[in-house]
């Protein structure tokens, strides 16, 4: 028997040979097999569906940037046809670099059309954009229920009292506004016209507020009586976020002359 240490594990001894040799293709096979796993990997990677929020995020800062061509479009949320996110513009300072809120009409194609950008966006002013209370529930993460109560909170709406909004603003044509007096008689009057026909309503329909707008209104002066007679179109906004709208006039003269109409009645 040989007891020559350095005989031992060399690839002289028997099997030397087969045990290097199989260290050598284990160690290949390994590699390999890393290798396949790295590269089936990458592939799957780069086949993976772009995700549906990459696409809303895209086809939302195309069209941010139709208005802001810097514009970085985040935190999108789609829902009923609409979108709202957040928009920033890197390159610019003050409100626009921090931030504003954004929102976005979805075609069926899935592109966007941007509706409004702003610090801020109450229930009456996305219903403006057309964007329905339960749409808007979706939109912001809220429910039903808040969003009504949000809605009657910016109408000024308490204790069955409507609200009116837009009615101290200016309107066309020449920027005529209403003064003080006239404007308390005519809102008391819209008010009792409305509350006696929401006698019946069913709670949903109950108006919240009437919201002036500057469309279509006017004034004439009857250079003989010296009657002036204003016309304003105004919104109805129901407590489920129904609008509705309607032709107000107003007539003030000599010896505190007064008249209201609300759709070519007298009121």
């Amino acid at each position: 028997m040989n007891s020559d240490p350095g005989l031992k594990n060399n690839q002289y001894t028997s099997g030397g040979y087969g045990r290097s040799n199989l260290k050598k293709i284990i160690f290949i096979v390994v590699s390999v097999f890393f290798a396949i796993t790295i590269l089936a990997l990458v592939l799957v990677f780069q086949s993976k569906p772009e995700s549906q929020q990459s696409k809303y995020i895209k086809s939302a800062t195309t069209a941010a940037r139709k208005n802001t061509p810097n514009a970085v479009v985040t935190n999108i949320k789609v829902a009923g046809g609409f979108a709202i996110g957040f928009v920033s513009d890197p390159t610019s300072q003050g409100q626009s670099k921090s931030g504003n809120t954004i929102i976005f009409k979805v075609n069926n194609d899935g592109s966007m059309v941007q509706l409004a950008e702003g610090s801020s966006f109450g229930p009456l002013n996305l219903l403006g954009l057309g964007i329905p209370l339960e749409t808007q529930a979706n939109l912001t993460g809220s429910n039903l229920i808040q969003v009504k109560q949000n809605l009657a909170n910016q109408c000024g709406y308490s204790n069955g009292a409507i609200g009116f909004i837009g009615f101290n603003g200016s309107f066309n044509p020449g920027e005529w506004q209403i003064d003080s007096s006239t404007l308390v008689g005519l809102e008391q009057k819209i008010s009792n016209s409305i509350t006696s026909q929401d006698t019946n309503m069913k709670p949903d329909m109950v108006v919240v507020c009437v919201s002036a707008t500057r469309n279509n209104s006017n004034y004439t002066i009857n250079k003989t009586t010296y009657i002036s007679t204003f016309i304003l179109q105004v919104q109805f906004v129901t407590f489920n976020g129904t609008l509705t709208t309607h032709t107000v006039t107003f007539s003030v003269g000599p010896n505190y002359y007064r008249s209201y109409t609300l759709d070519g009645h007298n009121i």
